[in-house]
């Protein structure tokens, strides 16, 4: 059951701009030309955004970690803020710079929650963190009751540092919508399917980055061929030159497929075609949610094109290709295939024999987990009510 407190709240590292209370929009400040340039990933949108619409809350404002702002931290002080929250994101790894966080949460003694965090290790071994990294994290620990991870290879490398108070509960996207109960069941007659893809990639998600992007191509250029398929996008400057209609921009990409192997003589034609006619992005996450609510199945590359559809009603599969997808798909039992067993798949038959049962009752156990962590921090949450339109 959710406090009837409704705190204000300090946010470390957001993503977007919050509008309409729980609403996120990337910057509007940001021109069309500078969108097209510049990657940003559009899945920590969706996280930040989920988070606020689980949350109850009367105000939400960004921490300045880049400088210890003496004005700014007087203000905290005096205007009463309840607590700080790290956005749920990839944020346990050696490589995170925290810049001045830390020194600015030591000056104002605020609880520091984090709750759907993850850990992006690479390689074999157990990975702990060290130095600023482990610094971060041992206040966040000391600072919390409990801090909520997406999953078990999360929790084992906060274990491995030392850090035991943590829960498994997921990712915040899973709950956006505020629903206990899913009911998901595969479509038998799908027409229109939304297939969200990952082209950008290098060693840290697969060991053959050739291979991981054809074998996507083949899937998707099947998917297409099979039913009315849109085309998510999530934050590669080349797909948005083609979704803006930026001429030059095109022309490098163009080139760029083609050196990478995402275009090939053989398939050139039909991914101009998808490419001009197919593509769908969104700056809003609201839009994301209209568009994904009209589709009735959605596979994905990107997790962020995946768990949003499943939390808005739409059933869908996962491509696992790395540790985030994989701990995700495991801890909240979404139907997933690996990378290799795409090559040879039946989309069709994916996608009417999916089976969702264990995925519903996951669902629940994962919902109820999240709520409990929300509770023993003391986070006030709308977990008890379905989002507006989402009954």
């Amino acid at each position: 059951m959710g406090t009837s407190k409704a705190p204000r709240i300090l946010v470390i590292s957001p993503a977007g701009e919050i509008y309409n209370h729980d609403d996120v929009r990337w910057y509007p400040h940001f021109s069309q030309r500078e969108n097209i340039d510049r990657y940003f990933n559009i899945g920590d949108m969706v996280v930040f955004d989920s988070t606020l619409k689980i949350l109850s809350f009367s105000e939400a404002k960004s921490l300045t970690i880049s400088k210890i702002d003496e004005k700014e931290i007087d203000h905290i002080k005096s205007y009463g803020y309840d607590y700080c929250i790290v956005r749920a994101s990839n944020f346990i790894h050696n490589e995170m710079n925290w810049l001045n966080a830390i020194d600015v949460l030591k000056q104002i003694h605020l609880p520091v929650y984090a709750v759907g965090v993850g850990a992006q290790a690479h390689g074999r071994g157990v990975y702990k963190l060290e130095g600023m990294n482990l610094r971060f994290w041992k206040l966040v620990s000391e600072r919390s009751r409990v801090i909520g991870v997406r999953g078990a290879f999360t929790a084992d490398v906060l274990a491995a540092s030392g850090i035991h108070n943590v829960e498994i509960v997921g990712c915040p996207s899973m709950f956006r919508t505020r629903r206990r109960e899913l009911g998901l069941t595969a479509p038998q007659d799908p027409e229109r399917v939304a297939f969200s893809i990952r082209r950008e990639s290098d060693g840290a998600y697969s060991s053959d980055v050739k291979k991981y992007r054809a074998v996507q191509r083949d899937f998707m250029l099947k998917c297409v061929g099979a039913f009315d398929t849109r085309i998510t996008i999530h934050g590669e400057p080349e797909e948005k030159a083609f979704f803006y209609g930026d001429e030059a921009g095109m022309d490098r990409a163009r080139a760029l497929f083609r050196q990478e192997g995402w275009w090939t003589p053989e398939t050139e034609a039909r991914m101009e075609a998808c490419y001009r006619d197919r593509l769908f992005f969104f700056l809003k996450v609201a839009d994301y949610d209209a568009f994904i609510r009209t589709q009735d199945f959605a596979i994905g590359y990107r997790v962020h094109g995946v768990l949003p559809a499943l939390a808005n009603g739409i059933p869908g599969v996962l491509v696992r290709y790395d540790s985030r997808s994989t701990e995700l798909a495991y801890t909240h039992g979404i139907p997933s295939i690996e990378l290799s067993a795409a090559e040879d798949i039946d989309v069709l038959a994916l996608v009417r024999n999916t089976d969702f049962s264990q995925f519903n009752k996951v669902h629940t156990l994962r919902y109820d987990k999240f709520r409990f962590v929300l509770e023993q921090n003391g986070m006030a949450h709308r977990l008890d009510a379905a989002a507006p339109g989402q009954m």
